[in-house]
């Protein structure tokens, strides 16, 4: 069923949808000039004609037009003990030939045992194709896509699946069709809550300080995205505050979920807040591929957080993001491995069971056949004439249908995919092998802003859930007074053996814990100065302190390899820029120079030197950067910089092959915590300073 409205619309609203014409997208800035509005009247305008039904959508600083929808209130999710939690699956693009069934059929397997409450889909149809794209898609018209959803679509036992229109869904907007609404109508398992975002208010006992955590899922509304994957899942929050301000005033939401990037990538969290962008199920097709030229491989795979609350209605948020194997040409009939053909292949000759796993890739050459199974051409020919008398349809050179012979290469006539079940996972194999460690960074002893407390507090959190590894990436000290103009009046202790003391002494010990530690940019300044690693001592004396090196070490623990790394730099805008430049501009070449060395390894790199939290799945590697340990100075606030203050617990697992399946980070936020800290260290200064000298009589 095809769903149209016509909109009623006022004068200035009809003239706000003249601008835009042939155009898809305006800039705020054009639409307040042509109207002469404020930003913040253009955005409640555009908000208000969606309440009439009428698709503007606002993306960063950009309008997108459609033409029909319906905003949905809030939907109250009731939480029955004191933890939810919630799967997120975005981007799915069912109808495009890059599409990945089979891994949505995983998804779901994964999200019923890990005992998912309430799943969320944010993007599921591929959209309407263009000329250029048409190739791209086995179904194209908004009838055939959602037939194919409503008939193949994996059913969850367990819960039912909320359904968010994404961009490509919005495509079929402009013709007037709401393919999820109609997907929904006949899909009872499928509930379908809006277009681009959908808030969930999370409800738990009695409400505590005058509302309920929000929960918002939400799409960043285009297929194109710059290079840094957390740019416009970061302009996308700080976006909707200022709506949330122009319109709402009071209201917020507390945990947003942005997908449209491929990547995973989570920037930070809090009681108050978390941010993170959620991966898609989907190979990048030809013409996205032609258009960006880098950073076109996407992550594969889904998400699922754990809301956790204490008595007094506070909640935590951990992530676990889960990656996924790709396969190609998902959309098609898959002879080799279904076992709906089981019977008919074990009657088949090996040869000939290995020549049709050749051609569902693609059309081979007699030639190319034969060199693939080692065997003689006339083997290959007999073994053709066998798949052929078993059914399968193979046209070649010599094939008896006369518009066959024009073939050079046998080609393999494939259907479309009728079973959608994926094999049921072995979880035993599948969550083979886990590590779980600890993670702190820029300590920064001997300035006043340390915050010992919180090291000691991060400790006794390790050592009650069991951790036995801690990792310090570098900047343990302050260092020697480099850039003295910048510390005047901040500095505690900058000399070399009082600073080696107080870590031997300071540093915390907790019974069973191994830290492993580098030295940072910071660390590194005595060793310039004066050829003194204040490091190496420390490691001497503190046996349970292991030095790997001046910033940068690594260690093994079974399938996983860690990479300590401490950069120097400042922190862009866009969080995920450095880690991506970082395993673009070597990392990856490294990779593939020594194969021997990281073949079956999962390789994640933690980062300190950023004094920010980020951290984020991008080809194949885990990079986290490192929140500090070290309250506001006044470099930092020179510099118009803030930092993220805390430590982290992550944890990687592997299957039984060795293939990245689960990780998390759970970033525990101590900001206001510091601020107060350093506050009272300042006011305690200062009373010391403000003290009568005495003198002796």
């Amino acid at each position: 069923m095809v769903r149209k409205t016509k909109p009623e619309l006022t004068e200035e609203e009809q003239k706000f949808l003249a601008l835009f014409k042939s155009e898809e997208k305006l800039h705020i800035k054009e639409i307040s000039d042509a109207l002469d509005k404020s930003a913040a009247g253009v955005v409640e305008m555009a908000h208000g004609m969606r309440l009439k039904e009428v698709l503007i959508w606002k993306s960063g600083d950009f309008f997108y037009l459609g033409k029909a929808t319906v905003d949905l209130p809030p939907e109250d999710v009731a939480i029955k003990e004191n933890q939810i939690k919630i799967g997120f699956i975005a981007d799915t693009i069912l109808g495009s030939k890059f599409e990945q069934p089979t891994a949505l059929c995983q998804a779901i397997q994964i999200a019923e045992r890990e005992g998912v409450d309430l799943m969320i889909h944010i993007g599921v149809s591929a959209g309407k194709p263009t000329p250029v794209k048409r190739d791209e898609f086995h179904k194209l018209t908004a009838e055939e896509q959602a037939a194919y959803i409503v008939k193949n679509y994996p059913k969850s036992s367990k819960f039912k699946i909320r359904l968010i229109s994404g961009y490509h869904d919005m495509q079929w907007r402009r013709e007037g069709i709401n393919i999820l609404a109609d997907v929904c109508e006949l899909r009872e398992d499928l509930i379908y809550r809006g277009d681009l975002q959908s808030d969930f208010p999370l409800r738990r006992g009695v409400e505590k300080g005058g509302r309920w955590p929000i929960l918002k899922a939400a799409h960043h509304g285009g297929d194109d995205s710059p290079y840094s994957k957390s740019y416009p899942v970061q302009g996308f929050a700080e976006n909707l505050d200022q709506d949330i301000k122009d319109l709402f005033k009071n209201d917020r939401s507390d945990i947003v979920a942005v997908a449209g990037q491929g990547v995973f990538c989570d920037l930070g969290g809090s009681t108050v807040k978390t941010l993170f962008a959620v991966p898609g199920l989907r190979l990048i097709s030809p013409s996205i591929m032609k258009r960006k030229r880098r950073s076109v491989v996407p992550t594969i795979g889904f998400v699922i957080i754990t809301v956790t609350f204490d008595t007094d209605g506070n909640f935590f948020v951990t992530k676990d993001c889960f990656p996924l194997s790709s396969t190609k040409n998902d959309y098609r009939e898959k002879f080799s491995s279904n076992d709906k053909h089981k019977k008919t292949l074990e009657n088949l000759s090996l040869e000939a069971r290995a020549i049709l796993k050749l051609l569902e890739a693609g059309p081979r050459s007699r030639g190319e056949i034969a060199q693939a199974i080692n065997k003689s051409d006339k083997t290959v020919s007999s073994a053709i004439s066998s798949l052929r008398k078993a059914g399968f349809e193979i046209e070649g050179p010599d094939s008896k249908s006369p518009t066959s012979k024009s073939y050079k290469n046998y080609k393999l006539t494939v259907s479309e995919r009728t079973d959608f079940s994926a094999k049921p996972i072995n979880f035993a194999e599948y969550f083979f092998e886990t590590l779980q460690e600890g993670g702190v960074s820029d300590t920064h002893f001997g300035h006043h802003s340390e915050l010992l407390p919180i090291l000691n507090e991060a400790y006794d959190i390790f050592l009650a859930r069991g951790i036995r590894v801690v990792n310090h990436t570098g900047d343990v000290t302050n260092g020697f007074p480099k850039h003295q103009e910048h510390n005047k009046g901040e500095v505690r202790e900058f000399r070399a053996t009082p600073l080696t003391n107080d870590i031997i002494s300071m540093y915390p010990r907790r019974k069973g814990i191994v830290t492993h530690v580098i030295s940072g940019d910071h660390d590194r300044w005595f060793l310039d100065a004066i050829g003194y690693d204040i490091m190496d001592p420390v490691a001497q004396i503190r046996h349970d302190i292991k030095y790997l090196g001046v910033q940068q070490g690594e260690k093994e623990s079974g399938r996983i390899l860690t990479l300590l790394r401490h950069f120097n730099w400042g922190t862009s805008y866009a969080r995920s820029y450095k880690p991506q430049q970082v395993i673009e501009g070597g990392l990856l070449r490294e990779v593939e120079q020594e194969s021997a060395r990281y073949r079956g390894k999962v390789i994640c790199v933690l980062s300190g030197g950023g004094h920010v939290y980020c951290s984020m799945l991008y080809k194949g590697i885990i990079f986290i950067l490192m929140p500090c340990l070290q309250g506001k100075t006044g470099f930092i606030t020179g510099l118009g910089k803030l930092s993220d203050v805390g430590f982290i617990i992550y944890s990687i697992t592997c299957s039984k092959d060795g293939s990245l399946t689960k990780f998390r980070v759970e970033f525990f936020n101590r900001g206001a915590e510091a601020l107060a800290l350093v506050r009272n260290n300042k006011a305690l200064r200062n009373s010391d300073t403000d003290k009568p000298s005495k003198t002796k009589k």
